[in-house]
C-alpha cells in the first residue's frame, strides 16, 4: 500500500514537472494542446501495454498513469480556461470543449490500439 502511495507521489512530481517544461518552452496557446494531447496518447499506449503484458504490475502502473500523466494532463487547467473562454465567447468555447475532449479521447484510443494490435475491427476495448 506505502509503496503504491508513494509511486503515485513521486509520478505525480515526474508529471507536474514534465507540464512544466512543456509551459516554459511552448506558447502559452498550445500548452494545452501539447500536454492534454501527448498525455491522453501515452495514456492508451501505457493502458494497451499494461493489459497486454503488466497486468499484474500495479505499483508501475499507478506510478506511470495516476501519478505521471495524471500530474502531466491539466484538467483544471483546461477547465480554468473553458471557463474563462464560456464569459467571453460563448460558441468559440462549446467549440473548443467539444474539440479538445474529442481529440484527446481519440488519441488515447489511437494509442491503445497502438499497444494492443490484435483486436479485430468492432471488438471492445
Amino acid at each position: 500500500m506505502i509503496k503504491n502511495v508513494v509511486g503515485v507521489v513521486l509520478g505525480g512530481i515526474l508529471g507536474t514537472l514534465m507540464r512544466y517544461g512543456v509551459m516554459i518552452t511552448v506558447p502559452t496557446e498550445w500548452m494545452l494542446w501539447i500536454v492534454n494531447g501527448v498525455g491522453s496518447f501515452a495514456m492508451g499506449i501505457l493502458n494497451g501495454l499494461f493489459t497486454r503484458f503488466l497486468q499484474q504490475n500495479m505499483s508501475w502502473k499507478l506510478f506511470l498513469t495516476t501519478g505521471m500523466l495524471g500530474g502531466f494532463t491539466t484538467f483544471s487547467t483546461f477547465s480554468a480556461s473553458w471557463l474563462i473562454l464560456m464569459q467571453e465567447h460563448v460558441v468559440m468555447a462549446v467549440i473548443y470543449a467539444i474539440i479538445m475532449t474529442t481529440l484527446c479521447v481519440a488519441l488515447a484510443s489511437f494509442g491503445y490500439l497502438l499497444a494492443v494490435p490484435n483486436k479485430k475491427a468492432g471488438e471492445r476495448l
